[in-house]
């Protein structure tokens, strides 16, 4: 299997060079975007690995879910500070390796991510009474109502969904989505919980009372000191 790599530092492009290859990795390497996407374009890899560079990653890991034409796994490497963790996950990245912890976490976070990615490809569709969520289009449909999600949206209502009526746990969604839980913090799931609901209904018809009974808007109820549950 193949890795692109964007570390612009000397001593990044080395250390992920090496770990890669002791793990029977072929590492594709770049110092500059632009190349990196082009590159991406073009079948070979297989996922993304990008250095924590100052506050550049974040406008990366953006150009990348826009530019790359293919969704593939990313995760960004770096020194493990709060902030920078934070603004990764924030900005789209599947997950987070820490520099100091070596190489074997490093490893082990890109072949979960990149199995996690081809069971994803095998599951295609999912429905939930009227509604049907979309991997190829990362969407969500009802009728000709169809509702754009970002990654994570749709990872959480991905979720949500496959456990339609059953309480999911927190940790349990901190998991699927990030892949850890530790470094995702409350308040940051709980703005995905927030954005979904809105996406999910508009026009605020359960807040008012005025779901019809054949077409209900889905509901994310919160289980207090437990995690999420969906209605319909």
């Amino acid at each position: 299997m193949k890795v692109a790599t964007l570390c612009p530092s000397r001593s990044f492009e080395h250390f992920s060079a090496t770990a890669l290859r002791g793990a029977g990795y072929e590492p594709l390497p770049h110092v500059h975007l632009s190349p990196l996407i082009a590159a991406l374009r073009e079948p070979g890899a297989d996922a993304v690995l990008l250095e924590d560079h100052d506050t550049q990653v974040e406008g990366w890991l953006s150009a990348l879910r826009l530019h790359a034409g293919r969704a593939l796994p990313i995760v960004v490497l770096g020194l493990g500070d709060s902030v920078g963790i934070s603004r990764a996950l924030q900005r789209g990245a599947d997950d987070y390796a820490v520099l100091a912890d070596g190489a074997s976490p490093l490893i082990h976070r890109l072949r979960a991510r990149i199995q996690s990615r081809a069971d994803g490809v095998r599951a295609t569709s999912l429905r939930a009474g009227p509604y049907s969520l979309h991997a190829s289009t990362q969407s969500l449909s009802t009728g000709a109502r169809e509702v754009s999600l970002t990654a994570r949206e749709f990872a959480l209502a991905w979720t949500l969904f496959e456990n339609l009526g059953r309480v999911v746990s927190t940790h349990t969604l901190s998991t699927e989505i990030w892949g850890r839980t530790g470094d995702v913090g409350k308040r940051t799931l709980e703005q995905h919980v927030y954005k979904l609901r809105l996406k999910l209904d508009p026009d605020g018809r359960r807040a008012r009372g005025l779901q019809h009974e054949t077409m209900p808007a889905p509901r994310i109820q919160t289980v207090y000191g437990v995690g999420y549950r969906l209605e319909l």
